[in-house]
């Protein structure tokens, strides 16, 4: 599992890269650039064994590609994974977080982390692997942990208090689709739906349009993701929404270089978001 890099970053240079790991079901995806050098971002994926557990495939990745353990400017691990909720930022995490995801989900990992929603005085409340949180911990240098929809929800807030009509944002990946909608320039709702057919998304896309109360006729869905899989949605639900669009990419994210366009919506709002 070895992963290539540019020959550009080099451990005499690494401290001068911001490095996302990016855990998902199934594998990860490394990325880095240097901020102050344009085009230098890289996007690379690893596909994981199923029959091989996650922690011993994410141990191999690491053992094969010592660059991964390098000091860096900054190193995201970025969680990819439907358990999370947005609760009151007054809630004590530590005291608290278990709790509440126990009685969210079914079967919640071990582990309680949380991301500051400063505009919505509020946090992303969500659950890791124990042991996947404690390896990452030992063999990178201090790593800042987040949840993969933090970061959009930063960017889709910002692009709302800026005057966005009202909508629903919904970014498709490796079978999960993120939702968010926002009416007057308010967070309404956020979700991630895992799905196994297409079919699964148009459901879930019209039952929380319904739900929230959106207009078919003066509000916009804007999706991001997989090719196929928007031009199957846009192409399905046309006659029950009109404005169905792409999300746009924010223009300081293309200064970045041109593979940034190959990567989740996740990691590009990352890039922009100076977390």
């Amino acid at each position: 599992m070895t992963i290539s890099i540019p020959d550009t970053l080099t451990i005499d240079y690494s401290e001068q890269y911001m490095m996302s790991i990016r855990l998902r079901p199934g594998g990860l995806s490394f990325s880095a650039y240097n901020p102050s050098e344009g085009q230098s971002f890289f996007f690379r994926e690893v596909e994981f064994t199923r029959a091989i557990p996650y922690i011993a495939s994410l141990k191999e990745v690491f053992f094969a590609n010592d660059f991964l353990s390098w000091t860096y400017k900054r190193t995201h691990i970025l969680s990819v994974s439907p358990q999370y909720m947005l609760v009151p930022d007054l809630i004590d995490v530590e005291a608290q977080g278990m709790a509440l995801l126990s009685f969210g989900f079914t079967a919640p990992e071990k582990r309680a982390l949380s991301d500051p929603l400063k505009e919505e005085k509020a946090i992303v409340l969500y659950s890791i692997n124990e042991e996947v949180y404690e390896f990452c911990l030992r063999s990178l240098c201090n790593p800042a942990f987040i949840h993969h929809i933090t970061p959009q929800l930063m960017l889709w807030i910002k692009s709302y208090s800026s005057g966005q009509p009202n909508g629903m944002y919904a970014v498709l990946h490796h079978r999960m689709m993120d939702v968010a909608c926002f009416t007057e320039g308010k967070l309404l709702l956020v979700n991630t739906f895992p799905f196994d057919q297409r079919e699964d998304l148009l459901y879930y896309i019209l039952y929380v349009w319904q739900q929230t109360g959106m207009n078919q006729s003066a509000d916009r869905l804007s999706l991001a993701g997989d090719a196929m899989l928007c031009s199957h949605v846009t192409e399905s639900l046309r006659p029950y929404i009109r404005h169905i669009g792409r999300i746009e990419i924010p223009s300081e994210a293309y200064l970045l270089g041109g593979e940034i366009l190959h990567a989740p919506m996740d990691l590009i709002s990352l890039s922009v978001c100076a977390l």
